[in-house]
């Protein structure tokens, strides 16, 4: 007489599933560590070839910084003939991805962009070009540009004294900024366009975030790249009169 076939009891599905359950618990948070650390050095990759981009326009132009000329003064268009793939290396792979939840209002298809998400410029302005995306998740620090402020603007490569205390191009919500030592209030709701705005947006607030670890990458005139605590952002030479501060930034959360 044949056996009857045995299955698998209650008790024994219950035990697999609380088994699979811990060995994902156990994996997953490493996956994810993983994944963010591949993030960051892509990022880095990336924000290095900006770095040398830069040099090169210096180079081209007698060591000077590109012009702030509106409206096409962002680091993409001024550096164009410098880089082939227009979009792969604008956007760092922990935020390569639009959000519409904080319109600029300067444009009509214009968005901000956060700590996971990328910023969008109008993809119908008349500077870019037809294959431009607008798109991108790193912001210039602008005071290396001429602009209407002598005593602050960097202009040219020598005359930055330290190299490696003035920033270049980082992680960031818009495509350039002028950082002032102002530390930003506690914003209540601790939320996204509660903290960065049309009100703010070409603040230090561009930067503080937390995009990898605790804080953001960046390359500096002297072209070495750095991952920047959100904290120790007021420690570099943003312009020339900038004034380094201690700042407390613990309500500052991972995802803002």
């Amino acid at each position: 007489m044949a056996s009857a076939k045995k299955g698998f009891t209650l008790i024994e599905l219950l035990v697999v599933i609380a088994i699979i359950g811990l060995l994902l618990a156990i994996v997953l948070p490493g996956l994810r560590a993983a994944k963010r650390k591949a993030q960051s050095t892509v990022c880095m990759t990336n924000i290095r070839q900006w770095g040398m981009f830069y040099s090169l326009y210096a180079n081209d132009y007698d060591g000077n910084f590109p012009e702030y000329i509106v409206p096409d003064h962002s680091f993409m268009e001024s550096l164009r003939d410098y880089y082939d793939d227009i979009n792969k290396i604008r956007t760092c792979p922990a935020a390569n991805k639009i959000s519409t939840a904080n319109p600029t209002g300067l444009q009509p298809e214009s968005y901000f962009g956060s700590t996971f998400n990328a910023w969008q410029i109008d993809p119908v302005a008349a500077w870019l070009d037809d294959e431009d995306w607008g798109i991108g998740s790193y912001t210039e620090n602008s005071w290396i540009r001429k602009m209407s402020y002598p005593e602050k603007e960097w202009v040219k490569l020598t005359a930055v004294k330290v190299t490696s205390k003035v920033p270049l191009l980082l992680d960031g919500r818009w495509h350039d900024s002028h950082v002032e030592s102002v530390v930003p209030p506690v914003p209540s709701p601790v939320e996204e366009r509660a903290f960065y705005n049309l009100g703010n947006w070409s603040t230090i607030r561009t930067y503080v975030m937390r995009r990898h670890k605790k804080g953001i990458n960046g390359v500096m005139v002297d072209m070495s790249t750095i991952n920047i605590q959100a904290e120790d952002l007021w420690s570099y030479k943003w312009h020339k009169q900038f004034q380094s501060r201690e700042v407390n930034l613990d309500w500052l959360k991972s995802d803002l």
